[in-house]
């Protein structure tokens, strides 16, 4: 009988590499933040980029809602009819307008990764840019699954919220925010 401790080595490898390329639902509240600094050239790039959205003005603070291609977060309401989904649309942009009304110091930015598979609660509708690809490279670089919000304070500090299907980054207070990149910048 032949040894499967190849078989078995393989198998294991494979596991790994589909584990490590498949997007992370980040649940628990101590690994769902990322917090860092961007230096004065990086803000210098994402600011110059950012003025190219014809739909917002740059403001002090900035708050960007991303989404990654081929994500099945809102899959389960892709059967719904078209007037639920409309709802849905429209109720999660009113949210972000209610909360960008009262933070007249944050630009709220949402974008897309490039791609063709996105929910259709996500993907018609909504004021969200497609990336060039920039913000995937300078700020979210790991594939979460319900994509990841970034705030980025005018002193470069960031914040990142992983696994953000509601933008629950908007309801981050000032002192919320820095009580995390403080706990965030330590670890």
């Amino acid at each position: 009988m032949k040894s499967f401790k190849p078989l078995i080595f393989v198998l294991s490898l494979l596991s790994i590499f589909i584990y490590s390329c498949s997007p992370k639902l980040y649940i628990d509240e101590d690994k769902r933040y990322q917090a860092g600094t961007l230096t004065d050239a990086q803000m210098d790039s994402l600011h110059l980029f950012l003025k190219e959205n014809q739909r917002l003005a740059l403001k002090d603070t900035i708050i960007i809602k991303y989404d990654f291609n081929k994500d099945a977060c809102w899959k389960d309401l892709n059967y719904q009819n078209a007037e639920f989904l409309n709802n849905v649309r429209w109720t999660f942009q009113k949210n972000i307008l209610e909360k960008a009304e009262a933070r007249p110091k944050v630009a709220i930015y949402q974008y897309r990764e490039i791609g063709e598979s996105f929910s259709q609660v996500k993907s018609k509708g909504l004021e969200i840019e497609t990336d060039s690809g920039f913000l995937r490279k300078l700020l979210f670089k790991e594939v979460t699954s319900c994509g990841t919000s970034a705030v980025i304070l005018p002193n470069g500090k960031f914040l990142l919220v992983k696994s953000d299907p509601q933008f629950s980054a908007l309801i981050l207070n000032a002192k919320d925010i820095e009580k995390k990149l403080q706990e965030n910048l330590v670890k």
